[in-house]
């Protein structure tokens, strides 16, 4: 009797798993005027004012006017679901160092920047900002309490470590960037701090989210007024953003599909409607756990799985708002500049 029971079990976790392994490999397609890979998407202008940022996958980017050069998150390891799943994560410095490589030979600079500012501190924001400060000696890395201690535990010098407030603006060469409290989306997964040292390798769960940020970019070349809004999670604090008018909004969107249309009316509202801004592009919309290059070469982004999102709904429902507001709304593609 207990055999039978035991081989049931077994059996149903196998189907279990199945259905698990199926549903994590069916990705929604994307649509091809607004994907920037599609010869039918519309190319960003020609930089005006020397600004560019280099999209990089999840809420990931290279900002840099030709002189400075500064990262969000920079998360390059992208270790693989089974990984993520069933075993603990570490910083695969290869794929982060061939990464940052490319990234800066796609910009023409040399792999030189100052600071590295981090999101909130899950895995897919936080993983490898540790290493890649350590090493740029001259940079430093900002974030939370709950960052600061993923930091220390990959031996980061504390010197190199610099606390985000909140409303903050922090000089980085001829940019500013100021630093709003934010919020993630409610997906189940959010809260906690990390109080001690994260040492690595660690389980995903082990990197809790702390204080998440969104990030105003302003350049001197540009005036007073900002150039960009980075929104990294479908998160938002209600009149976060009062007062703040930006012609352009990197929108996060993880997790969006999964909630309701009520709420994806209130985000784009906080974040869009509120702010004025005229051009979108989504940002944080990608399966995070597949990698940026293969075999040397540069790899597009797949939206995550059906399992953990559905971006087709997401995308639908941003469209309609974007058509009634007026708005140009495209999907940001890894490896593709953006110039301001």
């Amino acid at each position: 009797m207990l055999k039978k029971l035991g081989v049931c079990v077994l059996a149903l976790l196998m189907l279990l798993g199945g259905v698990v392994a199926l549903l994590a490999n069916q990705y929604p397609a994307l649509p091809e005027q607004l994907n920037l890979n599609s010869p039918a998407a519309a190319e960003s202008p020609v930089a005006q004012h020397g600004v560019r940022a280099l999209f990089l996958g999840t809420s990931s980017f290279v900002w840099t006017d030709g002189k400075t050069q500064w990262l969000l998150d920079g998360f390059f390891s992208r270790p693989p679901l089974a990984q993520v799943m069933f075993s603990r994560l570490t910083v695969n410095e290869d794929r982060v160092n061939t990464t940052l490589n490319r990234a800066f030979k796609e910009l023409g600079r040399p792999k030189e920047f100052s600071a590295v500012f981090v999101a909130h501190s899950h895995y897919d924001h936080a993983l490898d900002a540790p290493y890649i400060v350590k090493n740029q000696p001259g940079a430093r890395l900002y974030g939370s309490a709950s960052t600061r201690q993923i930091a220390l535990g990959q031996q980061v010098p504390a010197d190199q470590i610099g606390l985000l407030n909140i409303p903050q603006d922090i000089p980085v060469g001829d940019f500013t960037i100021r630093v709003l409290g934010s919020a993630h989306a409610p997906t189940g997964f959010t809260g906690g701090n990390n109080a001690e040292p994260v040492t690595l390798p660690a389980h995903a769960l082990a990197f809790k989210e702390g204080m998440s940020y969104s990030f105003v970019v302003y350049h001197r070349n540009t005036g007073a007024q900002p150039i960009a809004l980075i929104q990294p999670s479908a998160g938002y604090v209600p009149g976060q953003n009062a007062g703040l008018k930006v012609p352009v909004v990197f929108l996060g969107t993880g997790g969006l599909g999964k909630l309701d249309e009520d709420y994806a009316a209130r985000y784009w509202k906080e974040m869009v409607t509120d702010t004025g801004a005229k051009t979108v592009y989504l940002v944080h919309w990608d399966d995070f756990t597949l990698p940026l290059m293969k075999g040397g070469e540069l790899d597009a982004l797949r939206p995550m799985p059906k399992l953990v999102d559905h971006f087709d709904r997401t995308v639908t429902r941003l469209q309609a708002f974007a058509r009634r507001d007026g708005v140009s709304l495209t999907i940001l593609q890894a490896w593709k500049k953006v110039n301001f």
